[in-house]
């Protein structure tokens, strides 16, 4: 069953909802090519709707509402990711992975070895064509939100938020001793940060500033993962140890 989130152009009534986004339309019209009669999943804020498929044209896509019920899908632990910028094509792979993980919302950061230097001019632009990626990849995973995307911000911005987490952890190659699972361990909460430093790692003075702002740096073993393959696993670590993979 296809799963498809209510926009702000889209109309509900009592028994009734009706689809005006274009882009929402012309997918499930010509990409998907639902039919009269097929019954889709709606998410709204607060809610799943099952309904029925009941007119087609090429303005609007009429629903009518089966059922309702609260949201289920989503992580009983949040988690935000915090991801140093990555050259090629890397933040698109990083970003559709860890919405289907489960990651709560992504924060783009410029660090000092980052490869990839984005222009202000082109932020705007370029975290609109990842949102859309981040909503796709929503959509296919049954996610009951859409992750947003922040950024892209600087170290001395990371650190003033630090302390809005239970738990921020940074994942640095530098850390011998300090586990990802010892941390948790001493979890106390339910909201997490994890930083994923760029490819060529991250500035000692850049985890100094965060530390002295209450974060605390992890290590995942002995072996050096790529900046797209650290994050993943971290939060596959994090739902697994807080029995959030069902």
């Amino acid at each position: 069953m296809h799963r498809f989130f209510i926009e702000p152009e889209d109309v509900r009534t009592d028994d009734f909802i009706t689809i005006n986004t274009i882009d929402s339309v012309n997918h499930m019209s010509k990409v998907l090519r639902v039919k009269l009669g097929e019954q889709i999943e709606i998410v709204s804020r607060d809610t799943l709707i099952i309904g029925e498929v009941t007119a087609i044209n090429h303005e609007l896509i009429k629903i009518k509402i089966l059922s309702e019920k609260p949201h289920e899908n989503e992580s009983s632990i949040h988690i935000d990711l915090f991801q140093c910028l990555p050259k090629g094509q890397k933040l698109e792979l990083i970003l559709q992975k860890n919405v289907e993980l489960g990651v709560h919302d992504f924060y783009l950061v410029q660090s000092k070895r980052c490869i990839v230097d984005y222009k202000p001019k082109d932020i705007p632009k370029k975290i609109e064509r990842l949102s859309k990626i981040v909503k796709e990849a929503s959509k296919q995973s049954k996610r009951d939100r859409i992750p947003d995307i922040f950024g892209v911000i600087n170290l001395k911005e990371v650190a003033a938020i630090v302390s809005k987490y239970d738990q921020f952890l940074i994942l640095y190659e530098g850390e011998q001793s300090n586990s990802l699972k010892g941390h948790l361990k001493t979890l106390q909460g339910d909201k997490v940060a994890v930083f994923i430093g760029p490819e060529g790692g991250l500035d000692q003075a850049e985890v100094e500033l965060l530390i002295n702002s209450g974060a605390m740096t992890a290590t995942l073993g002995k072996r050096i993962l790529r900046t797209e393959t650290a994050g993943f696993v971290a939060v596959s670590c994090i739902q697994y140890e807080k029995d959030a993979l069902g």
